[in-house]
């Protein structure tokens, strides 16, 4: 099982593979099919210290990120030259800046009233952080706190499991119209092989690695 220790560790120990250097270029290219009103709040589940959160803020929209590592966070406003203020309360401890809300705690502890209005869930790291079997809990929790008719940007990858033992974990396609088919209208944007994208894939063993994009609409 992959707990919480397991993260905290890996950010202690800089085995953070899974942080993009740059902005996610699916983020870039689909966010305007959104439509997103101005100044809409968009939340990153397992944000680590994604810069995809600090080119949403660019863009004038306020993010809302939830991340267990205080390392993760603190790197994030360091690395984007951003000052922050700290305050605490029974379940988190927050940072923000202008634009950026970030949670430091468990992702099951969100409540609905953390998110408000959000107007976009972007995941590109959460889903596929999660093991087959911690899955229906943690698709339970994220449908109990996103508005009804928000919508979400969803990145997964999918492989032979037994290739590689993850995380990232694999998540089949018909697994995310099980998900989420019931509150949402599903688009499959784009599917790719991007086995050969990084040497690391190769290096682990897999043999293609399909990145699957979706737009979800409440």
């Amino acid at each position: 099982m992959v707990d919480n220790q397991h993260w905290l560790d890996r950010w202690k120990e800089n085995r953070i593979g899974f942080h993009e250097a740059t902005v996610n270029r699916h983020l870039e290219k689909y966010l305007a099919q959104f439509a997103l009103p101005a100044a809409a709040s968009v939340f990153v589940p397992l944000c680590g210290k994604a810069r995809d959160m600090a080119w949403l803020a660019q863009q004038g929209y306020q993010v809302i990120g939830v991340e267990l590592s205080q390392l993760a966070i603190t790197s994030f406003f360091a690395e984007n030259s951003l000052d922050f203020e700290r305050s605490e309360t029974d379940r988190f401890i927050i940072y923000e800046s202008p634009n950026i809300r970030l949670l430091q705690g468990d992702f099951f502890d969100l409540r609905s009233e953390d998110l408000g209005a959000c107007g976009l869930v972007y995941d590109r790291a959460s889903l596929i952080a999660m093991e087959s079997a911690d899955r229906p809990r943690y698709l339970e929790h994220m449908l109990s706190i996103v508005p009804t008719l928000g919508k979400m940007l969803l990145i997964t990858l999918e492989y032979e499991q037994t290739e590689m033992r993850g995380p990232p974990f694999s998540v089949p396609t018909d697994e995310v119209y099980q998900y989420y088919t019931d509150a949402f209208s599903i688009k499959l944007l784009e599917r790719n092989d991007i086995v050969d994208e990084s040497p690391r894939w190769r290096k682990v063993g897999l043999t293609a690695l399909v990145e699957s994009v979706f737009r979800l609409d409440g």
